[in-house]
């Protein structure tokens, strides 16, 4: 199976990317030959998704980069640090990089995963995403449907 993962939070403006790419993917009938998860507020789910089973996945997430507003970059978790001050795992707060890494610890298979990082234009309390995100929004899920095509299956 491959998985396309939304994370985020839906109360944060462009926090929300990734779910609410997932709620477009679904609602516009793009989901096809791969299952779209909103995993909005529950990034330790993931693990539930490392398989045996899974061939490939996606994640798409809000991502401080230092590039422009609109702006996105796919990486591995192998590519980048963390820069959140975390006081460890909990499922109040989220950070893929350790949820990874702790996944990999217990021996979960990690399948061939890539992050598409979109660069916020405001994290700041509000239930929308900012227009120029929003305006995005089918494009971003283009090209992410796209790259997790494009994955090798393990």
């Amino acid at each position: 199976m491959r998985y396309l993962a939304g994370l985020g939070n839906y109360t944060q403006t462009d926090d929300a990317i990734g779910p609410r790419l997932i709620e477009h993917v679904v609602t516009q009938g793009i989901e096809q030959g791969f299952v779209a998860l909103d995993l909005a507020g529950r990034t330790l789910d993931l693990v539930h998704y490392l398989t045996a089973e899974t061939m490939a996945m996606v994640i798409v997430d809000c991502a401080r980069m230092g590039l422009v507003p609109g702006e996105f970059r796919f990486f591995t978790p192998d590519d980048v640090a963390t820069q959140k001050l975390l006081a460890g795992i909990s499922t109040h707060e989220g950070d893929l990089l350790p949820v990874v890494a702790l996944a990999r610890q217990l021996g979960y298979p990690i399948p061939p995963l890539v992050v598409m990082g979109i660069e916020p234009v405001s994290t700041e309390p509000g239930l929308e995403l900012s227009p120029l995100l929003a305006a995005q929004l089918d494009g971003y899920a283009r090209v992410a449907i796209a790259r997790l095509r494009e994955l090798p299956s393990r």
